[in-house]
């Protein structure tokens, strides 16, 4: 599989070495604006091959270069500075918009995955510049923040992570939330599993943990990194490889729970054709109102920067 990242910053540096870790691709291709950094980030991964499970060519090149991926990466974006993601719109919007249309006008026709910040939105974007159908443009969404909220609810259990099924909806940012009707502890509603196994804990610090866990890492070392980079090649690996898997992924709303054309997350099944089919959750009348708050937070940023 040949993999295309836009971005070579820490985001795209992890989905690179990741990738090649997992040996879920062969060709992996950086593009970034700063061309010695995309060279850089090429030329480390390539160290390690002897570790990876097979040879991955590593290299750099031009937009019109991404044209033979199978599937590129959007990480661009910089959290530097700012406190918001939705920020970022104003700031990478034009210059996202540019690229894409460059790629795809260069002859690419396989799989947009965005994970640059608020991927969302970027998404949404990704795909009106496209033109690409909705299967083949996906956003990271709140992928990562549902493993972060895992992460968070099996120390506070003291529970393997992968017993908890966790779920987070709204945007990737700080509309997001819980959506504790739908947590779950291996086959036990979460609910239930509490009144066997008693805990003392508020679900709104769990919530207030999760959505800000981000900014924590990055006070302390200026980025994330490792929960990003391994969340999309589960993404990658579950395309490549046609696993049929479910992932909270971003993608178009289209009347599921009342919303309407703009990305946000919910249960799909990642197959070879990209999104093959996206799932709704029965959700209480709480969270059906949060999640059209982060719907109208989304248009609303959409609406100011058009």
């Amino acid at each position: 599989m040949k993999l295309g990242i836009i971005g070579a910053g820490a985001v795209g540096f992890a989905v690179g070495y990741t990738a090649a870790r997992m040996g879920i691709a062969s060709d992996i291709k950086y593009n970034d604006i700063d061309e010695g950094k995309a060279k850089a980030q090429a030329m480390d991964i390539e160290d390690a091959s002897s570790f990876y499970p097979h040879y991955v060519k590593m290299s750099w090149g031009s937009y019109k270069d991404m044209a033979d991926r199978d599937i590129i990466v959007t990480a661009t974006g910089s959290l530097d500075g700012i406190s918001d993601r939705l920020e970022e719109y104003e700031m990478f919007k034009d210059a996202t918009e540019a690229y894409v249309k460059e790629i795809v006008e260069a002859g690419f026709d396989g799989i947009f995955i965005v994970v640059g910040n608020p991927c969302d939105l970027m998404a949404d974007l990704v795909y009106r510049a496209s033109g690409f159908p909705k299967e083949r443009v996906i956003g990271s969404g709140t992928a990562l923040d549902t493993t972060r909220l895992n992460t968070t609810l099996c120390k506070l259990l003291e529970i393997d992570p992968a017993d908890v099924r966790g779920v987070v909806l709204g945007e990737h940012g700080e509309s997001q939330f819980v959506a504790w009707s739908n947590v779950f502890v291996n086959n036990l509603e979460f609910n239930e599993y509490l009144k066997q196994n008693p805990a003392s804990f508020s679900r709104d610090d769990v919530e207030n943990l999760v959505r800000e866990r981000a900014w924590r890492v990055i006070d302390g070392k200026g980025h994330t990194q490792c929960g990003i980079g391994n969340t999309v090649c589960s993404m990658i690996d579950a395309i490549v490889n046609d696993r049929k898997k479910v992932i909270l992924v971003a993608t178009l709303m289209e009347g599921m729970y009342g919303l309407d054309d703009i990305y946000l997350s919910t249960p799909c099944v990642l197959g070879k054709n990209g999104m093959e089919k996206a799932i709704e959750l029965k959700l209480t009348e709480e969270e059906l109102k949060r999640l059209k708050h982060s719907e109208k937070v989304l248009k609303a940023n959409r609406e100011k920067y058009k």
